[in-house]
Order: C-alpha cells, then structure tokens, then sequence
C-alpha cells in the first residue's frame, strides 16, 4: 500500500511537471502539480499510524494467546521482538525520508512560486540525506563500497547544479552536471543485470516477486539513463524543440516512477508475507571454519544478505561445473565459487600443523623427563 500511494502520488507529480517545464501545458499551477505528492505524503503518514495501530494489536493479542497452555499456533509462541525491531525501524526510516521530501517540496514550491529562495536551500533535506550516506558509508561501513561512490556522484552533480543556478557559472555545461546521474543510474543497471544474472547461474536465489522486481529495476534504469541523456541535450529549452522529443519525456518520466513503484510493492508483499511466517526472526547459516598459516578463517558458504529494494536474498557459492570458457571466465570474476577437493585436501593437511589439533599416536615414547625418572627410581 505504501509503494502504491506513493508512486501514484509522485508518478503525477512528475507528468505534470514534465508538462509545464516542456510548455505543452505552461499554465500550470505549481500547487497543482506538487498537489498528488503532498496527498501521498498524507496517505503514508495515514497508513503509518494504521500500521502501528495494526502491530500493536497484533502483539498483544499474540501474548495473551501464548499464555494459555492449550495454544497450539506456531506464532503465539514466538518471540515478537524482531518484529518489532524491524517494524520499526521501517516505519521511521520510511517516516524520515518522507518527512525530508516533503519538506523539499516545500521549499521549491515557494522558488518557484514566489521566488525568495536559493536552490542551496531548497536541497537542504537532500543535502541532509546525501551528507548522511556519505558518513554512514565511511564512518560506519554499513554500506558497499559502489553505493558510497553513487552517494559522492549525487552530492557532485547537486553542488555542479547550485554554482550553475544560484551563482550563474557560465562555464559549468549542463553536461557536466548530467554526467555524474548518468553514472550513478550505469551503476545501479550494472548492479541490477549482476543480480539477475546470479539468479540465472544460481549464486542468488531469488524469490518469485524478487525477479518480478529486478527486471521492472532494470527496465526503469535503462530507460532513466536515455530520459537523462535526452534531457540533457534538450537544456535550456531556450531553442526549439521537436514537439516528439516533449511528448517522449512527458511520457517516459512518469513510467519510471511507476515501474519503481510496482517493483517495490512486489518486493514489500514478500516481505511483509516473510514477516507474518517467520515473526521478523533472521535467518541464522553458519559459516564453516578452516585452519590457515595465520590461524582460523570463515569460509563462505550459503547465507542470506540484506539488498536495497530487494530485502531478503538467500545465495549459495556456486558448484564447480564444466561449462563452456565464456561462461566460466564470466562466473569466475563476478560470483564465488565452492571450493575444490584438492584444496579441501590440503586445507586437511595444514591441520596437522596446528598446535592443538596435531595429531597424537596412540602410544607415545616417553620424554626424556620420564626416562631420568625411571632411572633415579631404580638407582634409590
């Protein structure tokens, strides 16, 4: 429900938008184009607090049933906590970046409206978000690596936007401002096609609403990436423009948002199924130990990790298969593998070298201690 309201809500933010700045509909209001995205924000904040009402109830009435000894449901007797846990911080993380995007809209609506505020301070609640990737990614490290190079690209191409706008660089091309959001949408397709193809070769393994998702990703992607390139040439709109070229970007915008939008209601319908199954308990695959030169290592197996907009992804260590020298150069840089016997074997053989799990005979010789004691026993 959330991703429908708010795809919905922006999606015709967006067509009337691309109306007005293209000028197949210049008298716009700008109240009425931010309109649909502030209902959305009303519709979320409406459905998080039903959410909560909903969560609390549930909770409740999950405890008082696992005080009765005659219970039998699976769900009365497991602890709520994660659930809770990760309720939670879904509905504030949701929350806050709701709240931050309204706020913005907020801002531009009196630029454009009344035309008293810089565009720096109109990205206040995306610098805010921006700043605060950027730090998470370097401080914390709860980030990959490629996700902190698109949070430096986005805050890039906002600071090349501001000198332009606000202080009227003339030698700051609107191609140089594009090309940083052309790379990160390059990254996010490269990351899309590496997790669909893991699925396809097996390394992830995708639910049923995960693919749905990934390919509605992919194509919202690829079709953001010519949107962008197109807009860029179109800038400024100060010479004429083909009237297919305005209809084409009216069009292709507001499909994008919406193609996000279905993927991520896909995605929340199996998470919020995963929820009620298993009472928001992560899944537990322990790691297997070897002994090396330097002491014990985990060797990666099968597990579950945590991917943006796709929740939950359970991924396996591919077998090792003869297959045809493209496909096994291609797996072999881009997906681990399970490791051969060989060097099961002598990953074995480096255990003898442990001081703990040397190997002992059965009957050992005597120390040369116990030898000179032997001796001074029969000489008294």
């Amino acid at each position: 429900a959330l991703s429908s309201i708010v795809s919905v809500g922006f999606a015709m933010t967006v067509l009337f938008g691309m109306a007005r700045w293209t000028r197949l509909l210049p008298n716009l209001p700008f109240w009425f184009i931010l309109l649909p995205s502030w209902l959305s924000h009303v519709g979320l904040f409406w459905c998080h607090i039903t959410s909560a009402k909903a969560l609390s109830s549930f909770i409740a009435e999950a405890n008082e049933s696992r005080q009765r000894p005659d219970s039998r449901d699976h769900l009365d007797r497991t602890e709520y906590l994660p659930l809770l846990q990760r309720s939670l911080k879904f509905g504030l993380k949701t929350g806050l970046i709701s709240f931050g995007i309204f706020i913005f809209e907020i801002l531009i609506y009196c630029r454009l409206a009344r035309n008293r505020l810089s565009l720096s301070i109109c990205f206040l609640p995306i610098w805010i978000m921006v700043f605060g990737g950027i730090v998470d990614g370097i401080i914390c490290r709860t980030q990959h690596f490629m996700r902190l190079i698109c949070w430096v690209l986005v805050f890039v191409a906002m600071i090349l936007l501001c000198l332009k706008v606000d202080y009227g660089h003339d030698a700051i091309r609107w191609r140089m401002i594009v090309s940083p959001i052309v790379t990160v949408l390059s990254i996010a397709s490269a990351t899309l096609i590496y997790i669909v193809y893991g699925h396809q070769v097996g390394y992830y393994r995708l639910t049923e609403s995960q693919l749905t998702a990934g390919n509605l990703y992919s194509l919202a992607a690829l079709i953001s990436i010519v949107l962008v390139v197109v807009i860029g040439e179109v800038i400024p709109l100060s010479r004429p423009v083909e009237i297919e070229t305005r209809v084409f970007v009216v069009l292709m915008a507001p499909l994008v948002v919406v193609l996000v939008g279905m993927g991520a209601w896909v995605v929340s319908r199996d998470e919020f199924g995963r929820l009620l199954l298993y009472g928001g308990q992560a899944q537990v695959h322990p790691r297997k130990l070897r002994w090396e030169a330097k002491g014990w290592t985990t060797v990666q197996g099968r597990g579950v990790t945590n991917i943006p907009m796709f929740g939950e992804v359970s991924f396996r260590p591919l077998e090792q298969k003869p297959t045809s020298s493209l496909e096994m150069c291609a797996c072999c840089t881009c997906y681990p593998y399970e490791e051969d016997e060989e060097e099961m074997v002598q990953y074995i053989d480096d255990v003898g070298n442990h001081p703990y799990l040397a190997p002992v005979a059965s009957n050992p010789a005597p120390s040369l201690s116990y030898m000179q004691w032997q001796g001074a026993a029969q000489a008294v």
